[in-house]
C-alpha cells in the first residue's frame, strides 16, 4: 500500500463542491504535473463536476458523497469507503469543514490525514461567519498535518503558532497556457466582436464572496463617463440570476458579457484590459495569479493577501465606495498597461511543473511518518 513497498501513494483528493472554483481547478493542476507512477488521486466529491471523465482518463477515480450538513451520513459513508480502500493520506480541501472527511479517516485507520486551508471568511457573512469561527477551532482535532494556499489562510485556520508547521501548497498554474500573442488577442477580440472595446474582466463564482453586484455597480458608474467598455462575467452559481437581473435593472445588458467557464479559460483572460476582484473574503485567488500569467493590470479588494502581488501590477482597493471603483478601472484601462507576466509568477514559486515535485516530494516525507 505505502511506497516503501513498491507501490503508489494512496491518496483521497475530498473537494466537496466540485462544479467550479478555484479549490478544483487547484488540485486538478496539481493533478495534471503530479508523476502518477508514484501517486493516484481519487477525488471525492458532492456530485458530478466538469472534470469527471478527465479524472478517470488520468487513472483517478471520482466518488460522490452525502453533504457534510448531513453530518452521520457524510462520516458513515466516507469511512466505508475509506476503509474499503486503504488509503495511504486524505488530503481534505474543505478548510472549516474538513474535520467532518478527517474524522471519518481516523475512525477508518487512515494514518496520514492532512487539513487544508483554502479560504478565510468575513463578518459580512453572518451567521456564516459566526459557524466558520467556531469550527476552525476543531478544524485540526483529527488532522495529521496541516497544509494552506497561503500564509493568511494557514494563519486564519490554525492561527499563528500551529501555522508554523503547515505545508504551502501554492495556487500553481500552467505557464505553458498563458503565452499568447497580442496577434493572437486581437483576434480573439475580433472573434468576440470587442475590437475597439476596452474590457473589464471577472471570473469567479457569482456567490457573496465575490461581491459580483458591487462590480456591476461600479461598472454601470463607468459607463456614464465612457462608452467603449464591456464588462465580461466569466461563471455561474447560486447568484447569477440576481446578478442577471440586477444588469437589466440598470440598463447595460448591451455591455455586460456572461460567459460559462471553459478548460481553455485563457482565452477569455486574452480579452480582459483590467481584471477585477472585489472579494469580500479569499485565501489566494489562482485567478489573480492566472490573470497576471496573462500580463493584466489587477484591481482586488483590499481584504485579499498581499501574497497574491507577484508582479507588482495589482491595486488593492477598498470596497467602500463604487463610484471609486469606477474611476479607478477607467484610470487603469487609460494607462493601457501590458507586460510578460510569467517570469516573474515562475520566480515567486507558481510555475506548476516545479510546484508538483515539491507536492509529490511532501506527500512522500508524509507517507513516511
Amino acid at each position: 500500500m505505502a511506497d516503501s513497498e513498491g507501490k503508489k501513494i494512496k491518496i483521497a483528493q475530498v473537494i466537496g463542491n466540485a462544479k467550479a472554483g478555484g479549490v478544483i481547478n487547484c488540485v486538478m493542476n496539481y493533478f495534471r504535473h503530479i508523476d502518477t507512477s508514484k501517486v493516484r488521486f481519487d477525488f471525492y466529491t458532492y456530485g458530478p463536476s466538469p472534470f469527471d471523465e478527465e479524472i478517470k482518463a488520468r487513472g483517478g477515480r471520482v466518488f460522490y458523497f452525502p453533504s457534510v450538513f448531513a453530518f452521520f451520513k457524510c462520516v458513515r459513508f466516507l469511512r466505508k469507503s475509506f476503509r474499503r480502500e486503504r488509503y495511504d493520506i486524505v488530503h481534505a480541501h474543505m478548510t472549516s469543514l474538513s474535520f467532518v472527511s478527517l474524522l471519518a479517516a481516523k475512525q477508518a485507520g487512515v494514518k496520514h490525514r492532512i487539513c487544508h486551508a483554502h479560504s478565510t471568511t468575513n463578518k459580512e457573512e453572518g451567521f456564516v461567519h459566526f459557524v466558520k469561527s467556531c469550527l476552525k477551532h476543531i478544524s485540526t482535532w483529527f488532522a495529521t498535518d496541516l497544509a494552506g494556499c497561503s500564509r493568511l489562510s494557514i494563519d486564519w485556520l490554525y492561527g499563528k503558532k500551529a501555522a508554523k508547521k503547515a505545508y504551502l501548497m501554492r495556487n500553481a498554474i500552467d505557464l505553458d497556457r498563458f503565452d499568447v500573442t497580442d496577434e493572437e488577442k486581437r483576434e480573439l477580440k475580433a472573434h468576440y466582436g470587442l475590437e475597439n472595446c476596452k474590457v473589464v474582466g471577472h471570473i469567479g463564482r457569482f456567490e457573496f464572496q465575490k461581491n459580483i453586484p458591487f462590480l456591476v455597480k461600479a461598472f454601470a458608474i463607468l459607463c456614464k463617463s465612457r462608452d467603449d467598455v464591456r464588462l465580461m462575467l466569466v461563471g455561474g452559481g447560486a447568484e447569477f440570476e440576481n446578478v442577471k437581473k440586477l444588469v437589466e435593472t440598470l440598463k447595460i445588458e448591451d455591455k455586460v458579457l456572461f460567459m460559462t467557464e471553459k478548460r481553455n479559460v485563457q482565452e477569455y483572460y486574452a480579452l480582459f484590459d483590467v481584471f477585477a476582484l472585489p472579494s469580500r473574503f479569499e485565501g489566494l485567488p489562482l485567478v489573480a495569479i492566472e490573470a497576471q500569467a496573462m500580463g493584466i493590470p489587477c484591481l482586488l479588494s483590499d481584504c485579499i493577501t498581499k501574497e497574491v502581488d507577484v508582479t507588482g501590477h495589482v491595486e488593492y482597493l477598498p470596497i467602500l465606495s463604487a463610484n471609486y471603483w469606477a474611476n479607478e478601472i477607467s484610470r487603469v484601462l487609460d494607462e493601457n498597461v501590458s507586460y510578460d507576466g510569467r517570469k516573474a509568477v515562475a520566480a515567486a514559486g507558481y510555475d506548476i511543473v516545479e510546484e508538483s515535485k515539491n507536492l509529490l516530494e511532501y506527500y512522500t516525507e508524509v507517507n513516511a511518518k
